[in-house]
Protein backbone atom coordinates (compact mmCIF):
# COMPACT_ATOMS: atom_id res chain seq x y z
CA UNK A 1 0.00 0.00 0.00
CA UNK A 2 2.75 2.43 -1.02
CA UNK A 3 1.36 4.28 -4.04
CA UNK A 4 -2.30 5.20 -3.73
CA UNK A 5 -4.37 7.06 -6.33
CA UNK A 6 -7.61 8.69 -5.19
CA UNK A 7 -9.96 9.88 -7.93
CA UNK A 8 -12.16 12.80 -6.87
CA UNK A 9 -9.91 13.23 -3.87
CA UNK A 10 -10.44 16.98 -3.44
CA UNK A 11 -14.05 16.50 -2.39
CA UNK A 12 -15.70 16.17 1.01
CA UNK A 13 -14.91 12.49 1.58
CA UNK A 14 -11.63 12.64 -0.32
CA UNK A 15 -10.07 15.16 2.07
CA UNK A 16 -11.02 13.18 5.18
CA UNK A 17 -9.85 9.95 3.54
CA UNK A 18 -6.48 11.42 2.57
CA UNK A 19 -5.95 12.52 6.17
CA UNK A 20 -6.82 9.04 7.48
CA UNK A 21 -4.54 7.24 5.01
CA UNK A 22 -1.59 9.49 5.89
CA UNK A 23 -2.10 8.62 9.55
CA UNK A 24 -2.67 4.88 9.16
CA UNK A 25 -0.07 4.21 6.43
CA UNK A 26 3.13 6.11 7.30
CA UNK A 27 4.92 4.99 4.11
CA UNK A 28 2.05 5.63 1.71
CA UNK A 29 2.36 8.19 -1.05
CA UNK A 30 -0.94 9.57 -2.27
CA UNK A 31 -1.82 11.02 -5.65
CA UNK A 32 -5.06 13.00 -5.64
CA UNK A 33 -6.70 13.12 -9.06
CA UNK A 34 -9.44 15.68 -9.60
CA UNK A 35 -10.77 18.18 -12.11
CA UNK A 36 -9.88 21.08 -9.83
CA UNK A 37 -8.71 21.78 -6.32
CA UNK A 38 -11.03 22.51 -3.42
CA UNK A 39 -11.43 26.29 -2.91
CA UNK A 40 -12.09 25.72 0.78
CA UNK A 41 -9.65 22.95 1.82
CA UNK A 42 -10.09 21.33 5.21
CA UNK A 43 -6.48 20.33 5.85
CA UNK A 44 -2.89 21.13 4.92
CA UNK A 45 -1.39 17.91 3.61
CA UNK A 46 2.16 16.63 3.90
CA UNK A 47 4.67 16.33 1.03
CA UNK A 48 3.51 12.71 0.67
CA UNK A 49 0.43 14.03 -1.17
CA UNK A 50 0.68 15.02 -4.83
CA UNK A 51 -2.21 16.75 -6.61
CA UNK A 52 -2.89 15.89 -10.25
CA UNK A 53 -5.50 18.47 -11.25
CA UNK A 54 -7.25 19.01 -14.56
CA UNK A 55 -7.72 15.37 -15.51
CA UNK A 56 -11.21 14.22 -16.47
CA UNK A 57 -12.35 10.61 -15.96
CA UNK A 58 -14.64 11.09 -18.96
CA UNK A 59 -11.54 11.74 -21.09
CA UNK A 60 -9.18 8.88 -20.26
CA UNK A 61 -6.30 10.34 -22.26
CA UNK A 62 -6.10 13.21 -19.75
CA UNK A 63 -5.57 10.87 -16.77
CA UNK A 64 -3.80 7.88 -18.34
CA UNK A 65 -0.31 8.80 -17.11
CA UNK A 66 -1.48 9.13 -13.49
CA UNK A 67 -2.08 5.38 -13.19
CA UNK A 68 1.51 4.39 -13.87
CA UNK A 69 3.27 2.94 -10.83
CA UNK A 70 0.08 2.88 -8.75
CA UNK A 71 -0.70 -0.20 -6.66
CA UNK A 72 -4.04 0.91 -5.13
CA UNK A 73 -6.84 2.94 -6.73
CA UNK A 74 -9.65 4.39 -4.61
CA UNK A 75 -12.39 5.60 -6.93
CA UNK A 76 -14.43 8.43 -5.41
CA UNK A 77 -15.03 10.60 -8.47
CA UNK A 78 -18.66 10.97 -9.48
CA UNK A 79 -21.63 13.27 -9.76
CA UNK A 80 -24.30 13.54 -7.07
CA UNK A 81 -27.43 15.08 -8.53
CA UNK A 82 -31.12 14.24 -8.31
CA UNK A 83 -32.17 16.60 -11.10
CA UNK A 84 -33.90 15.32 -14.22
CA UNK A 85 -31.73 17.72 -16.21
CA UNK A 86 -28.54 15.92 -15.21
CA UNK A 87 -29.56 12.56 -16.66
CA UNK A 88 -26.87 12.55 -19.38
CA UNK A 89 -24.17 14.01 -17.11
CA UNK A 90 -24.85 11.35 -14.47
CA UNK A 91 -24.54 8.59 -17.06
CA UNK A 92 -21.36 10.01 -18.56
CA UNK A 93 -19.52 10.55 -15.26
CA UNK A 94 -20.85 7.82 -12.97
CA UNK A 95 -21.04 5.00 -15.50
CA UNK A 96 -18.73 5.75 -18.41
CA UNK A 97 -16.23 7.56 -16.20
CA UNK A 98 -16.08 4.57 -13.86
CA UNK A 99 -15.59 2.23 -16.84
CA UNK A 100 -12.65 4.39 -17.98
CA UNK A 101 -11.01 4.29 -14.55
CA UNK A 102 -11.47 0.52 -14.32
CA UNK A 103 -9.86 -0.01 -17.74
CA UNK A 104 -6.85 2.11 -16.78
CA UNK A 105 -6.51 0.14 -13.55
CA UNK A 106 -6.56 -3.13 -15.49
CA UNK A 107 -4.15 -1.83 -18.15
CA UNK A 108 -1.67 -0.80 -15.46
CA UNK A 109 -2.08 -4.02 -13.47
CA UNK A 110 -3.21 -2.20 -10.33
CA UNK A 111 -3.15 -4.74 -7.51
CA UNK A 112 -6.20 -3.40 -5.68
CA UNK A 113 -9.24 -1.30 -6.59
CA UNK A 114 -11.66 0.18 -4.06
CA UNK A 115 -14.86 1.49 -5.61
CA UNK A 116 -16.72 3.87 -3.31
CA UNK A 117 -20.31 3.49 -4.37
CA UNK A 118 -23.40 4.57 -2.39
CA UNK A 119 -26.31 2.96 -0.59
CA UNK A 120 -28.34 4.39 -3.48
CA UNK A 121 -26.81 1.70 -5.71
CA UNK A 122 -28.51 -1.02 -3.64
CA UNK A 123 -32.03 0.38 -3.91
CA UNK A 124 -34.39 0.38 -0.92
CA UNK A 125 -37.11 -1.75 0.63
CA UNK A 126 -39.26 1.20 1.81
CA UNK A 127 -39.75 -0.62 5.10
CA UNK A 128 -38.19 0.01 8.48
CA UNK A 129 -36.33 -3.30 8.23
CA UNK A 130 -32.74 -2.50 7.10
CA UNK A 131 -31.48 -4.19 3.94
CA UNK A 132 -28.02 -5.61 3.35
CA UNK A 133 -25.64 -6.21 0.44
CA UNK A 134 -27.72 -9.18 -0.79
CA UNK A 135 -30.92 -7.16 -1.20
CA UNK A 136 -32.45 -7.47 -4.68
CA UNK A 137 -34.12 -4.26 -5.83
CA UNK A 138 -36.59 -4.02 -8.70
CA UNK A 139 -34.81 -1.44 -10.87
CA UNK A 140 -37.96 -0.97 -12.93
CA UNK A 141 -39.14 1.17 -10.01
CA UNK A 142 -36.14 3.49 -10.34
CA UNK A 143 -36.68 3.78 -14.09
CA UNK A 144 -40.38 4.55 -13.66
CA UNK A 145 -39.70 7.20 -11.00
CA UNK A 146 -36.77 8.66 -12.96
CA UNK A 147 -34.21 8.13 -10.21
CA UNK A 148 -31.20 8.67 -12.41
CA UNK A 149 -28.65 9.03 -9.63
CA UNK A 150 -29.62 5.65 -8.19
CA UNK A 151 -29.59 4.05 -11.61
CA UNK A 152 -26.16 5.35 -12.58
CA UNK A 153 -24.60 4.32 -9.26
CA UNK A 154 -26.05 0.84 -9.78
CA UNK A 155 -24.75 0.70 -13.34
CA UNK A 156 -21.30 1.79 -12.13
CA UNK A 157 -21.34 -1.29 -9.88
CA UNK A 158 -22.18 -3.38 -12.93
CA UNK A 159 -19.02 -2.03 -14.58
CA UNK A 160 -17.00 -3.05 -11.52
CA UNK A 161 -18.37 -6.58 -11.74
CA UNK A 162 -17.35 -6.75 -15.41
CA UNK A 163 -13.81 -5.73 -14.44
CA UNK A 164 -13.77 -8.37 -11.70
CA UNK A 165 -14.55 -11.00 -14.33
CA UNK A 166 -11.44 -9.94 -16.26
CA UNK A 167 -9.15 -10.20 -13.27
CA UNK A 168 -9.34 -6.95 -11.29
CA UNK A 169 -9.25 -7.26 -7.49
CA UNK A 170 -12.08 -4.91 -6.55
CA UNK A 171 -13.86 -4.13 -3.30
CA UNK A 172 -17.10 -2.13 -3.41
CA UNK A 173 -18.03 -0.01 -0.40
CA UNK A 174 -21.47 1.54 0.12
CA UNK A 175 -21.52 4.61 2.42
CA UNK A 176 -24.77 5.97 3.77
CA UNK A 177 -25.70 9.65 3.54
CA UNK A 178 -22.56 11.43 4.73
CA UNK A 179 -22.67 14.35 7.16
CA UNK A 180 -19.82 16.09 8.95
CA UNK A 181 -17.34 18.97 8.97
CA UNK A 182 -16.62 20.14 5.45
CA UNK A 183 -20.03 19.27 3.99
CA UNK A 184 -21.61 22.27 2.28
CA UNK A 185 -24.48 20.34 0.72
CA UNK A 186 -26.40 17.80 2.80
CA UNK A 187 -25.74 18.69 6.45
CA UNK A 188 -24.93 22.40 6.05
CA UNK A 189 -28.05 23.08 3.99
CA UNK A 190 -30.29 21.25 6.44
CA UNK A 191 -28.72 22.93 9.48
CA UNK A 192 -29.15 26.36 7.92
CA UNK A 193 -32.77 25.60 7.01
CA UNK A 194 -33.66 24.43 10.52
CA UNK A 195 -31.91 27.37 12.14
CA UNK A 196 -33.88 29.82 9.97
CA UNK A 197 -37.14 27.89 10.58
CA UNK A 198 -37.56 27.22 6.87
CA UNK A 199 -38.76 23.64 7.36
CA UNK A 200 -42.46 23.81 8.30
CA UNK A 201 -42.96 20.06 8.72
CA UNK A 202 -41.13 16.74 8.88
CA UNK A 203 -41.19 14.34 5.98
CA UNK A 204 -42.58 10.91 6.97
CA UNK A 205 -39.69 8.71 5.86
CA UNK A 206 -36.20 8.02 7.12
CA UNK A 207 -32.65 7.51 5.90
CA UNK A 208 -29.24 6.24 6.90
CA UNK A 209 -26.75 8.89 8.03
CA UNK A 210 -23.07 8.36 8.77
CA UNK A 211 -20.24 10.66 9.77
CA UNK A 212 -17.78 11.18 6.91
CA UNK A 213 -14.91 10.41 9.31
CA UNK A 214 -16.39 6.98 10.00
CA UNK A 215 -16.62 6.35 6.26
CA UNK A 216 -12.94 7.29 5.87
CA UNK A 217 -12.06 4.82 8.62
CA UNK A 218 -14.18 2.17 6.89
CA UNK A 219 -12.20 2.61 3.68
CA UNK A 220 -8.95 2.38 5.65
CA UNK A 221 -10.24 -0.83 7.28
CA UNK A 222 -10.84 -2.27 3.81
CA UNK A 223 -7.31 -1.26 2.78
CA UNK A 224 -5.88 -3.01 5.84
CA UNK A 225 -7.86 -6.21 5.33
CA UNK A 226 -6.78 -9.24 3.33
CA UNK A 227 -10.05 -9.17 1.38
CA UNK A 228 -9.45 -8.55 -2.31
CA UNK A 229 -13.08 -8.43 -3.42
CA UNK A 230 -16.61 -8.30 -2.04
CA UNK A 231 -19.29 -5.70 -1.28
CA UNK A 232 -19.62 -3.98 2.11
CA UNK A 233 -22.08 -1.48 3.51
CA UNK A 234 -20.50 1.42 5.41
CA UNK A 235 -23.84 2.54 6.77
CA UNK A 236 -24.43 4.39 10.01
CA UNK A 237 -27.53 5.47 11.91
CA UNK A 238 -31.01 4.63 10.62
CA UNK A 239 -33.11 7.64 11.63
CA UNK A 240 -36.45 9.12 10.67
CA UNK A 241 -36.40 12.65 9.27
CA UNK A 242 -38.34 13.71 12.36
CA UNK A 243 -35.60 12.33 14.60
CA UNK A 244 -32.75 13.96 12.69
CA UNK A 245 -34.56 17.31 12.59
CA UNK A 246 -35.11 17.19 16.35
CA UNK A 247 -31.43 16.47 17.07
CA UNK A 248 -30.28 19.32 14.84
CA UNK A 249 -32.80 21.74 16.35
CA UNK A 250 -31.74 20.79 19.89
CA UNK A 251 -28.06 21.43 19.16
CA UNK A 252 -28.95 24.76 17.52
CA UNK A 253 -31.24 25.72 20.41
CA UNK A 254 -34.31 26.26 18.20
CA UNK A 255 -37.70 24.60 18.01
CA UNK A 256 -37.97 21.63 15.62
CA UNK A 257 -40.77 21.15 13.10
CA UNK A 258 -43.72 19.63 14.96
CA UNK A 259 -45.99 18.29 12.24
CA UNK A 260 -45.13 15.26 10.08
CA UNK A 261 -46.75 14.84 6.67
CA UNK A 262 -48.87 11.69 6.21
CA UNK A 263 -47.04 9.02 4.22
CA UNK A 264 -50.10 8.53 2.03
CA UNK A 265 -49.61 11.91 0.35
CA UNK A 266 -46.77 10.67 -1.84
CA UNK A 267 -49.00 9.36 -4.67
CA UNK A 268 -50.38 12.90 -4.97
CA UNK A 269 -47.28 15.04 -4.35
CA UNK A 270 -44.67 13.07 -6.32
CA UNK A 271 -46.36 13.08 -9.77
CA UNK A 272 -47.23 16.75 -9.36
CA UNK A 273 -43.61 17.60 -8.50
CA UNK A 274 -42.34 15.46 -11.36
CA UNK A 275 -44.63 17.32 -13.75
CA UNK A 276 -43.38 20.70 -12.51
CA UNK A 277 -39.72 19.68 -12.64
CA UNK A 278 -39.99 18.28 -16.17
CA UNK A 279 -41.38 21.58 -17.38
CA UNK A 280 -39.19 23.92 -15.36
CA UNK A 281 -36.63 25.92 -17.32
CA UNK A 282 -33.98 25.62 -14.61
CA UNK A 283 -33.09 22.98 -12.06
CA UNK A 284 -35.32 22.86 -9.00
CA UNK A 285 -33.58 23.06 -5.63
CA UNK A 286 -35.95 20.36 -4.37
CA UNK A 287 -36.39 17.68 -7.03
CA UNK A 288 -39.10 15.08 -7.56
CA UNK A 289 -36.55 12.40 -6.64
CA UNK A 290 -35.86 14.22 -3.34
CA UNK A 291 -39.57 14.43 -2.60
CA UNK A 292 -40.20 10.76 -3.39
CA UNK A 293 -37.28 9.59 -1.25
CA UNK A 294 -38.44 11.69 1.71
CA UNK A 295 -41.55 9.50 1.94
CA UNK A 296 -39.53 6.26 2.12
CA UNK A 297 -37.52 4.42 4.76
CA UNK A 298 -34.09 3.75 3.27
CA UNK A 299 -32.46 1.81 6.08
CA UNK A 300 -29.32 -0.34 5.80
CA UNK A 301 -27.50 -3.05 7.78
CA UNK A 302 -23.70 -2.86 8.19
CA UNK A 303 -23.27 -6.26 9.91
CA UNK A 304 -21.07 -7.64 7.13
CA UNK A 305 -18.55 -4.79 7.38
CA UNK A 306 -18.50 -5.16 11.15
CA UNK A 307 -17.68 -8.85 10.83
CA UNK A 308 -15.37 -8.91 7.80
CA UNK A 309 -13.66 -5.52 8.01
CA UNK A 310 -13.68 -5.27 11.82
CA UNK A 311 -15.16 -1.80 11.42
CA UNK A 312 -18.10 0.01 12.95
CA UNK A 313 -19.29 3.63 13.00
CA UNK A 314 -18.02 5.22 16.23
CA UNK A 315 -19.36 8.78 16.02
CA UNK A 316 -22.87 9.42 17.40
CA UNK A 317 -25.20 11.43 15.18
CA UNK A 318 -25.42 14.25 17.74
CA UNK A 319 -21.65 14.67 17.78
CA UNK A 320 -21.60 14.79 13.98
CA UNK A 321 -24.05 17.68 14.09
CA UNK A 322 -22.15 19.44 16.89
CA UNK A 323 -18.85 19.19 15.02
CA UNK A 324 -20.43 20.32 11.76
CA UNK A 325 -21.98 23.37 13.44
CA UNK A 326 -18.61 24.26 15.00
CA UNK A 327 -16.97 24.02 11.57
CA UNK A 328 -19.72 26.13 9.99
CA UNK A 329 -19.37 28.81 12.66
CA UNK A 330 -15.58 28.88 12.35
CA UNK A 331 -15.65 29.19 8.57
CA UNK A 332 -18.64 31.49 8.14
CA UNK A 333 -21.01 29.02 6.53
CA UNK A 334 -24.18 30.10 8.32
CA UNK A 335 -26.57 32.07 6.13
CA UNK A 336 -27.58 35.55 7.26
Amino acid sequence: MENVLITGGCGFLGQHLTKSILKEFPKAKIKVLDLKGNPDPLFDFSPRVKFALGGDICRPDTIKKEFKGVDTVIHLAGIVSFSLKDKILLRDVNVRGTANVLKLALDNKVSRFLHISSVAALGYSDKRQPVDENFVFDWKIAHARKKYYMLTKHLADVEVNKARETGLNAVVLYPGLMYGPGDLTNSARLINAIKKRKIPFNMPGGTNIIDVRDVAQGIVAAMKSDLMDGDYLLSGHNVTFRQSNRVIAKVLGVKPPRFTLPKGLNPVIFPLWLFMEARAKDKLELTADNVDSAFKFRYFDNSKAREKLKWKPDIPFKRTIEDTIKWMNKNGHFEE
